[in-house]
């Protein structure tokens, strides 16, 4: 996909939280087969598979013009089993499906590997536009892992599991969509990532599977204001906490969407500033938005001169 400067005024984003509980989801089974208790338990299994269907059903029911451009779902919330099935369900809504995906096990080396990926499946149709001659599928890694993640992993199958980092960091362009990055939970607190999102991007998402809420909160909205751009946080049902910001002068503006509140599911649709925010990023002139932060075009001017011949 490439990009233009004639964005759409907004950007529809359909935030799902699901309420899968990771003590159930990936708690000792004890079978003995540790790979069986990396992914998803079977009963949980079929629970999340059922509000996924729920909510995605319920999008299909909405009207034309109320239709997401993009539609997420948290960290590790969907199993591996129904990838196919969000393919078909982007084809069908003709949006964006960004996807955090239960773990990815490999075991063809010598000590076996876990992964925790998002998926990004754009369909060959968006609200009826033609960008692609079929569906193409894009993964996003995960490149550190959480503290507890990784107590969680070691305790399956202690110093004989690893963790496989992600290192790659992807930009998303669209020409009417504006360009976009998709970072998983902890990774949200990279500073070196951070740096490489700065004023390359429109809009920045987040899945989650997150307690702290009130930190990603915090974050949200200083990267917001730093890097510039709409920054939507999908968090689990279980812990709540789902957020859209928005760089915005009026402080009243900048939450677009907040969801709090432990153990529930919800599903919404919310609109973000796309053309006016390209502009600002831009040229620096819309009164609507915060100044941009110090640095923000010459930042680029540096990275350009660096790299040229």
């Amino acid at each position: 996909m490439t990009t233009q400067t004639q964005l759409n005024e907004e950007l529809s984003v359909a935030v799902i939280q699901t309420s899968l509980d990771y003590q159930a989801a990936w708690g000792n089974d004890s079978s003995g087969n540790w790979e069986s208790v990396v992914q998803i338990s079977e009963i949980e299994e079929q629970r999340a598979k059922k509000e996924i269907r729920h909510f995605l059903s319920s999008l299909r029911g909405s009207t034309s013009d109320s239709q997401p451009d993009i539609i997420l779902l948290p960290e590790l919330a969907v199993p591996i089993g129904i990838e196919r099935q969000l393919r078909r369900t982007a084809e069908k809504l003709e949006s964006i499906i960004i996807a955090g995906m239960d773990y990815r096990i490999e075991t063809g080396a010598a000590v076996p590997t876990v992964s925790n990926e998002a998926v990004v499946i754009v369909p060959k149709k968006i609200s009826g536009r033609k960008v692609g001659s079929h569906t193409q599928v894009r993964r996003v890694g995960k490149t550190y892992v959480a503290p507890g993640e990784k107590v969680r992993l070691a305790a399956i199958k202690p110093d004989r599991v690893q963790f496989k980092s992600d290192p790659m960091v992807w930009l998303f362009e669209d020409d009417i969509l504006g360009k976009f990055a998709v970072a998983i939970c902890y990774d949200f607190m990279d500073l070196d990532r951070i740096v490489m999102y700065r004023n390359r991007i429109q809009t920045l998402f987040i899945l989650a599977y997150n307690r702290d809420t009130s930190t990603f909160d915090h974050i949200a909205e200083a990267l917001s204001r730093m890097v510039f751009c709409n920054v939507v946080v999908c968090n689990c049902g279980k812990f709540g906490g789902s957020l859209a910001v928005s760089p915005y002068k009026e402080s009243y503006r900048r939450t677009v969407y907040r969801h709090s509140g432990q153990a529930l599911t919800n599903a919404q649709i919310v609109r973000l500033p796309l053309q006016a925010l390209y502009e600002h990023q831009k040229e620096g002139e819309r009164k609507e938005f915060k100044s941009r932060p110090p640095g923000f075009t010459e930042f680029q001017d540096i990275l350009e001169a660096k790299n040229a011949p």
